[in-house]
C-alpha cells in the first residue's frame, strides 16, 4: 500500500477544489488535476518550440522531447 500524507490548505480552497472535485476521490481528482497541467505546460513547449524552431539548427520535427511518455499521456 501506497503511503499517505496530508497537505494543508486554507478552509476556501478546500471549498473551491471539493466543488470541482465532486464525487471522484482526492487521489482521482488531484491526479487528474495534475495530469492537466503537465500536458498544458507541455503544450506551451511545443508551442514555443515550434514558434522558435527557425532559430535552431535542429528543426522541432527531428526533437525528441520524451515528456508525454512520461508523464502517462502516451500521444508525443
Amino acid at each position: 500500500m501506497m503511503s499517505r500524507t496530508t497537505i494543508t490548505v486554507s478552509t476556501e480552497l478546500k471549498r473551491r477544489l471539493s466543488i470541482l472535485k465532486g464525487r471522484k476521490t482526492w487521489e482521482e481528482f488531484l491526479s487528474e488535476l495534475l495530469e492537466a497541467s503537465l500536458n498544458s505546460k507541455i503544450e506551451e513547449l511545443e508551442s514555443f518550440l515550434r514558434e522558435t524552431a527557425e532559430e535552431r539548427d535542429l528543426p522541432f520535427e527531428k526533437i525528441k522531447l520524451g515528456l508525454r511518455e512520461e508523464h502517462g499521456t502516451g500521444d508525443g
